[in-house]
């Protein structure tokens, strides 16, 4: 009965998975104009034509901008974000973002594949329930590397497991690309004792850091910090919404900062007294409520905090972990679902925070 249940809840959701597949791969140049990967790209661009140090020189962006026929916010993607799509800019776009939707598929099913439990009549399922989300389609569609990240968080967990602390760790250099929602992670290791996991992700972190400053210089760093400061305390300016933004809901005085340093303090704490799958599995959650500004698209890093959840208990104990992704299905840019989604973290790190670590067993 379990079973034909599972496959029937999988059948029904592959039908708007398949479609937001179609629609990914056969989006137009028009629609992809208009996508984070562009800008991306652009960022890319930037570097390339007038040099690192302009990276975020306005002058310069509105250039590029002109030329792709792209409406673009002030640039505060990081630089590593940018030198990685320098293989992409020697490729027409449209190609070029079939490529780079490609690899993040590729990085979406090696994550499902690396951490939902080895249950073959659960594991269809959980893989098209992901898909189905608007926060997830917005995500695909926009060329976010969100998937990319999952894929190395994923493998930074393996590696752990297995004892290779230095190498897991050092995966975690995935934070350059995008840190929020993922910042708390090799903080966490490192109060759950994983002390050569965080000196990986350190040394990683530090070895990419002096690229950047050789590339883009002090002038660069100066500007790209300046930039950062004035986007936090106007986050609007990102459209970035206080419906899925923790932080939003507290203003902008001492309380917005005790909010913060609470959320974050929680997920340490549950951290210094639970196993690895809970560890990673509240510094994602952890993460995107102690993170100043988020986007819808950053919800699909709940997946992964999920899945490892799935592997410590038995299914019957993860049934509440439905409520989240129920008012994720209702979480739009006119929604107020996120919300509640935001409400469901929080009681999410509260339960994993209170829980004894003798009733965490690995299920998988």
């Amino acid at each position: 009965m379990k079973r034909a249940a599972l496959w029937l809840a999988a059948a029904v959701a592959a039908v708007p998975a398949g479609r937001l597949l179609i629609h990914w791969f056969s989006m137009d140049l028009a629609e992809i104009h208009g996508v984070d990967y562009t800008r991306y790209l652009a960022s890319a661009l930037i570097g390339l034509r007038f040099g690192w140090s302009h990276l975020y020189d306005p002058a310069a962006q509105d250039v590029i901008a002109r030329e792709l026929g792209l409406f673009w916010l002030p640039n505060v993607y990081t630089p590593p974000m940018s030198l990685l799509l320098i293989p992409w800019t020697f490729i027409s776009l449209h190609s070029g973002f079939v490529l780079w939707s490609l690899l993040q598929l590729i990085s979406l099913i090696a994550c499902w594949w690396m951490l939902t439990p080895r249950d073959w009549s659960l594991r269809p399922v959980l893989l098209a329930m992901m898909f189905v989300p608007y926060p997830v389609a917005l995500g695909l569609l926009e060329g976010q590397v969100l998937p990319l990240q999952m894929a190395m968080v994923a493998g930074s967990y393996l590696l752990l497991q297995r004892r290779q602390d230095f190498l897991g760790g050092a995966l975690l250099v995935c934070l350059a690309l995008k840190p929020q929602g993922l910042e708390l992670v090799p903080f966490a290791l490192l109060v759950a004792g994983r002390r050569r996991a965080f000196l990986g992700w350190l040394l990683s972190m530090t070895a990419v850091g002096g690229l950047v400053l050789l590339l883009i210089g002090l002038d660069g760093a100066r500007t790209y910090v300046e930039r950062l400061a004035s986007e936090s305390a106007h986050p609007e300016q990102l459209w970035v919404a206080w419906s899925y933004t923790f932080a939003r809901h507290f203003g902008a005085g001492w309380h917005r900062s005790l909010a913060l340093l609470c959320a974050a303090g929680l997920t340490l704490f549950t951290a210094y007294r639970q196993r690895l799958e809970v560890v990673y599995s509240a510094a994602l959650a952890g993460s995107l409520l102690a993170s100043p500004y988020v986007h819808l698209y950053d919800f699909m890093l709940l997946f992964p905090a999920a899945w490892l959840l799935l592997r410590c208990f038995p299914l019957r104990f993860c049934v509440p972990l439905l409520l989240p992704y129920v008012f994720m299905l209702f979480s739009t840019q006119g929604g107020l679902g996120s919300r509640w989604v935001l409400l469901c973290e929080c009681l999410w790190l509260v339960t994993l925070a209170a829980l004894p670590r003798s009733a965490v067993r690995l299920a998988a």
